[in-house]
Order: C-alpha cells, then structure tokens, then sequence
C-alpha cells in the first residue's frame, strides 16, 4: 500500500481523537511556547491534527491528487523523508518568524501539503493545474502560492491561519526537490561520461 494511505489513515485516526478525547488537540498540536521547552514531539505530532472537517478534508485531497505521483517519481522512502521533514521545517519556520513564547496552537498538515505541492511543481513544472477553476502550469501556481502566504502572512490578514507556516512547506519542498533533480542529472552526467570513456 502506498505510504500517503497510511497517512491519511493516521490523520483521520488523530482527527476522530480530537473530537472524543478531551485534552488531545491542546497536547499534540504545536504550541510554540510548549514546543521548545520539552515538548518536542508537537513538531511531528502537529501535522496530523487538523482545526475543523473542511481542514482535514481538503487537506487529504489535495495530498491525494499530488503525493502519488511524487512517490512514483522519488521513491517510499524519499517521498516520507519530503513529507516529514517539510512539515517539520513548516512548524519550525512559523516559530521562526512569530516568536517561541506564543500560546497560540498551530496545526493541520498543510505545511506538509504544500511541500507535496511544490514538490510536483519542480518536477512538472508545465502540468496544468486548475486553482478556482482557472487552469495554470504548476510553476506558475507554485510561484502565486508563495507570494500570496507571504503577502498574508506579514499583513496578517488570514486570522487563524498559519500562512508562514505553509511558507515554510512550501520553500522546504521546493528546495528538497531541487537538490534530488540535480543530483539525480549529474548521475546522469556520470554515466554518460563513463560509457564515454570506455
């Protein structure tokens, strides 16, 4: 089974404890205040909680449209390694840019998301994605979606909402993918020049 099952599986798990254990989302949604001073696990645990069934529904569906075909591309292992360390990094730089002493919670998986999102933006670049409707290549998308968090978030005008957050998924995706396109072309170089040689 592919891993993005089991991750839905895992934030539906999370979200349905939400709702019939009193205390959960407070201990493992990501409290900045909390998060670095021992409760580390908030950094990890943060992204399978979401704040309403809109949140967790949207978010599973856009993972579902993107995450296969990033996983078929880069591999199990390597598409856990983006999606984990992108959703860590999102609640890193969210701490990063608001401060370590909020009390405000932050969760949900859409940092996590967006990196699978600018992940397959690096990689298809000219696939045509429809955002309200309108089809547009998915650079283009990828290019709008960090200005927009960006504007958002440094005006402040999505109240209850992470938007450096998604900046941050964003940006750790984009630049995860990068690395393993150019690495994997200088193999390519590699092995062209060593049939080359021989």
């Amino acid at each position: 089974m592919r891993p993005v099952f089991y991750i839905v599986a895992a934030n539906l798990l999370m979200f349905a404890l939400q709702m019939i254990v009193p205390g959960f989302t407070e201990m493992f949604a990501l409290t900045p205040a909390l998060a670095t001073s021992g409760m580390f696990w908030q950094f990890v645990s943060y992204m399978f909680l979401h704040g309403s069934f809109w949140h967790i529904t949207i978010n599973m569906f856009v993972l579902l449209i993107f995450a296969p075909r990033i996983e078929e591309i880069v591999g199990k292992t390597r598409f856990l390694l983006l999606y984990f360390a992108s959703g860590i990094f999102s609640g890193i730089f969210y701490l990063f840019l608001t401060g370590t002493n909020s009390q405000i919670l932050m969760l949900g998986a859409s940092g996590a998301v967006y990196a699978i999102v600018a992940a397959f933006a690096i990689l298809y670049p000219k696939e045509v994605i429809f955002v309200y409707f309108m089809p547009l290549p998915a650079a283009v998308v990828l290019v709008l979606l960090v200005l927009m968090e960006s504007f958002f978030g440094f005006f402040n005008l999505q109240a209850g909402v992470a938007n450096f957050g998604h900046l941050g998924g964003l940006i750790a995706g984009a630049v995860l993918m990068i690395y393993w396109k150019k690495k994997k072309i200088a193999e390519r170089k590699q092995i062209l020049e060593y049939v080359v040689h021989i």
